[in-house]
């Protein structure tokens, strides 16, 4: 008896350890893989951009035109 409840605990982990991989397989096959290298260097690039003190400027004059703003009211 023991032996049997051991054996089809067994074929049980054994069942849903085959049910996930082949799921996991399925999910990796599927997936979208239209994000090239190319899409992230750009993507990178702009960040860098938004990083830059030009593109940060206009907030810079923007912050010193209201402390002026504030500093006369």
């Amino acid at each position: 008896m023991i032996i049997f409840a051991a054996s089809t605990l067994a074929v049980f982990f054994a069942a849903v350890s085959i049910v996930s991989g082949v799921s996991l397989a399925l999910l990796v096959l599927t997936q979208d893989r239209s994000s090239t290298s190319n899409e992230g260097m750009a993507a990178f690039h702009r960040h860098l951009d938004a990083l830059s003190d030009e593109s940060r400027e206009h907030l810079r004059s923007q912050l010193r035109e209201a402390k002026q703003r504030q500093t006369r009211g």
